[in-house]
């Protein structure tokens, strides 16, 4: 080690760790920017792209089978139908259940990790337990058993599914209170006789919301490709609404002859799970970075 290294006083070194960490925040992450991007244009597709197009889902546009061309963008289906409007209404109720679904495990997840993380021991041995009890059960089977009993429905899907995601919030919260409260502002805000609740909104929550939104998009990359994998079983979204998974089904009989078909269903769900992977990604990366 150098002479004016070790001559260095701590001050320094903490100042120069203070610019490294705003530098870190300043710094835009490459991975958050294009998983942005991808997923403005899925929901622009989804949501845009059908009001412009004059076919209808359900509309006989052509001949079955028609190679995609300037009228059929990407050809159409074995009954005639318009592939590409097909395909981002499509869109549209795969992007809608994960979002929604997505955002009801967090909500519910994280009211269960801010219980289980400030009240009793008792109260958290009963929530978790309750919660490493729905983790027990693989997410795919939990949906089929679900969807099985109840009517397959997009409620049902988007309800089954942030069921199935719900435990991964609850913990990363819990675990997060549990951290937070034995630091000195919690315990101070004990004594000064604030309520749990006012500690929740004041203290722990905005202290917890960034890991929330990782897991957020982390999940909504999951149960994209779950929604996906009921409907293709034939136990999510029911005909006429067309979704992603339902389309692969009936499409894969006519892989060889027809592989557009197949393709640009399979394209579109796999892109819109890694945009909203890349942007959990993203946002960790990011946090660890600034910590």
């Amino acid at each position: 080690m150098s002479p004016e290294k070790a001559k260095r006083p701590p001050e320094a070194k903490e100042k120069k760790t203070a610019v490294r960490g705003r530098r870190s925040r300043g710094r835009i992450n490459t991975g958050v920017v294009c998983g942005i991007g991808i997923l403005v244009l899925m929901f622009a597709m989804a949501y845009v792209v059908p009001l412009l197009r004059p076919f209808t889902p359900t509309e006989v546009a052509g001949a079955p089978f028609v190679s995609p061309n300037g009228a059929n963008w990407l050809g159409t289906d074995d009954l005639g139908r318009d592939y590409f409007v097909r395909l981002c209404t499509a869109g549209r109720t795969s992007l809608s259940i994960a979002l929604a679904s997505s955002v009801l495990a967090l909500v519910a997840g994280s009211l269960v990790g801010f219980a289980a993380g400030i009240g009793n021991r008792r109260l958290d041995s009963l929530l978790m337990g309750g919660v490493d009890l729905l983790l027990s059960f693989p997410s795919l089977l939990l949906g089929l058993a679900a969807v099985t009993v109840f009517s397959p429905s997009n409620t049902t899907l988007i309800v089954v599914l942030a069921i199935a995601t719900l435990p991964h919030f609850a913990r990363i919260v819990r675990a997060r209170c549990l951290e937070l409260r034995e630091l000195e502002f919690v315990r101070s805000a004990r004594i000064s006789g604030v309520g749990s609740p006012m500690i929740v909104l004041k203290h722990l929550l905005p202290n917890t919301l960034p890991l929330m939104m990782i897991q957020l998009a982390n999940s909504a990359a999951i149960v994209i490709l779950l929604e996906s994998a009921l409907s293709y079983l034939g136990l999510g979204v029911q005909p006429p609404t067309p979704s992603w998974g339902r389309m692969i089904s009936e499409s894969q009989i006519y892989m060889t002859a027809s592989p557009w078909l197949v393709l640009g269903a399979g394209g579109a769900l796999l892109l819109s799970s890694i945009g909203w992977g890349l942007i959990g990604e993203g946002f960790a990366v990011s946090r660890r970075s600034v910590v």
